[in-house]
C-alpha cells in the first residue's frame, strides 16, 4: 500500500522538530531567532530522516548547535574556525550560510584558513611557525581572496595552497637539520635541497622569501612539465559512443563525460555548470559554455533535460534549492572536481588526455578563434592546440576589422 504523500515522514518530522527545539533553544524556551532559518531548512528536507541521523550520529554536532544557540559559540566565521572538528564545522558553516545566518564567504578559503591554524599549532619551532604564518597570511590568502572574487575557488586551489605551506615547512625543517637559517641559504644549499627531491618543492615559498628579502636572491631550477599523450581519435569515438548509449552508467556521469568528450570541457568548469546554462528553445537545446550558447545534439540534449529533472543530492537541507547541474553533498556546493575525476577514471577516461584529444580534434574542424569563443577557452590556448594538431586555419580572422 502506497503511503499518501501528505503523510510521508510525519513521525520523523515530529521527532526532528523536537530535537531542533531542544538543541537550538536560546534559554527562553524558543529557538534562537538567528537559527530559525536553519531549523526550517532541516525540517523542510524531503527526507528528514537524514537530518535526524545527522543530529544523532555526529559526536560533535549537538554540542556545537547548543553552543551557537546559547551564545557560548559566537555565530561568526572566526568562532567556527576555532572548533576542534573542522569537518563538522565546515558542513555546519555551509548550512548556516545557506540559511542566511552567516554572511557568504568562499568555502575553500575558509577551509584553508582552518587548516592553516591546525597546521601551525603543530609546529614546535617558534620561528618556523612565524614564517609559515606570514607566508600564508600575507602571500597565499590575499591571492586566494582575489581569485575568489572572480569565481568560487576549487578544492584544487585550496590543496595547492596547502601543499605550498607543507613544502615550506619541510624546507624549514631541512634547513634546521643543516644548521641553516633562511637568510644564510646559499645556491649550493638550494641546489642540494632540490636534487634530493627531484621536483620543485617549496617553489612558491622560495619565490616569496626571495621577493620579500627573507633570503638571498638565488636561482631556482627550471620547472619540468610532463603531459600525458592525448588519447587517439578512435578511442575518443569509442568512449563517446559508450557514454551516449550505455544506460547502466549513472546519468550525471554520462552527461559530464559527454561534455568532456564532445566539448573538451575542463573538470573545474564542468562542476560549475548550472541548470541556467542549459537554454531550451522549443525542441532545441543549447548549452552556455562561451558566447553564444552552442547547440547540443541528440541524444545528449535529451540527457541534459533528464538530468535537470533527476539530479542527485537534492533531498537534503544542503541543496534543496540548488541550481548546480551536478549538486554535491555540501550545502550550496557542486560536486567536487576530485569526485568527478574519480567517476571518469572508473570509466577508463583519463581526464587531461581526453580533453586534449577533444580540443585538438575540434580545432582541426573549426577555426581556433571560433572554438575559443564557443567553448570558453582563451584564444591563445585554442591556437596553441591548433598548431600542435597541425590545423590549417592559421590565417582565420578572430574578429572583423
Amino acid at each position: 500500500m502506497t503511503t499518501p504523500p501528505g503523510r510521508l515522514y510525519i513521525g520523523t518530522r515530529t521527532r526532528l522538530a523536537a530535537s531542533l527545539d531542544e538543541l537550538l533553544d536560546d534559554g527562553t524556551g524558543r529557538i534562537r531567532p538567528e537559527l530559525v532559518p536553519l531549523a526550517e531548512r532541516l525540517l523542510g528536507m524531503p527526507k528528514p530522516d537524514r537530518a535526524l541521523n545527522w543530529l544523532r550520529n555526529n559526536a560533535h554536532l549537538r554540542g556545537y548547535l547548543r553552543g551557537l544557540a546559547t551564545g557560548d559559540i559566537a555565530l561568526t566565521h572566526d568562532a567556527l574556525h576555532d572548533l576542534p572538528s573542522w569537518r563538522t564545522a565546515a558542513h555546519l558553516r555551509d548550512l548556516l550560510m545557506g540559511a542566511g545566518a552567516l554572511p557568504v564567504v568562499d568555502r575553500q578559503t575558509t577551509l584553508f584558513e582552518a587548516w592553516v591554524r591546525t597546521r601551525l599549532a603543530a609546529v614546535t619551532d617558534v620561528e618556523h611557525a612565524r614564517l609559515l604564518r606570514q607566508f600564508a597570511t600575507w602571500h597565499l590568502l590575499p591571492k586566494m581572496h582575489a581569485a575568489a572574487r572572480r569565481a568560487p575557488l576549487t578544492a584544487g586551489a585550496r590543496n595547492h595552497a596547502a601543499a605550498a605551506v607543507t613544502q615550506a615547512g619541510d624546507l624549514l625543517g631541512w634547513l634546521s637539520a643543516q644548521n641553516l637559517e633562511l637568510p644564510d641559504v646559499g645556491q649550493r644549499d638550494l641546489d642540494t635541497w632540490h636534487a634530493e627531491r627531484k621536483d620543485s618543492a617549496a617553489r612558491v615559498f622560495l619565490r616569496w622569501a626571495i621577493t620579500s628579502r627573507r633570503m638571498p636572491s638565488l636561482d631556482l631550477p627550471a620547472q619540468v612539465h610532463t603531459q600525458r599523450a592525448p588519447i587517439s581519435q578512435q578511442q575518443r569515438l569509442t568512449r563517446t559512443r559508450r557514454v551516449l548509449t550505455d544506460e547502466d552508467i549513472e546519468l550525471r556521469t554520462r552527461v559530464a563525460a559527454s561534455l568532456l568528450l564532445l566539448f573538451a570541457q575542463p573538470v573545474s568548469r564542468l562542476v560549475r555548470l548550472t541548470v541556467d546554462d542549459i537554454v531550451r528553445d522549443g525542441t532545441d537545446v543549447h548549452l552556455r559554455l562561451g558566447t553564444p550558447p552552442i547547440p547540443v545534439p541528440a541524444p545528449l540534449s535529451q540527457m541534459l533535460i533528464r538530468l535537470i529533472q533527476q539530479r542527485t543530492n537534492m533531498n537534503t537541507a544542503t541543496n534543496a534549492d540548488s541550481q548546480w547541474l551536478f549538486p554535491g553533498g555540501r550545502a550550496g556546493q557542486p560536486l567536487t572536481a576530485g569526485a568527478l575525476r574519480q567517476r571518469f577514471q572508473a570509466l577508463g577516461l583519463p581526464t587531461t588526455p581526453t580533453r586534449t584529444a577533444s580540443l585538438r580534434q575540434l580545432v582541426l574542424q573549426v577555426p581556433a578563434p571560433v572554438i575559443a569563443t564557443a567553448l570558453g577557452y582563451s584564444p591563445g590556448t585554442a591556437e596553441g592546440h591548433r598548431a600542435t594538431a597541425g590545423g590549417t586555419w592559421s590565417r582565420y580572422a578572430a574578429t572583423p576589422r
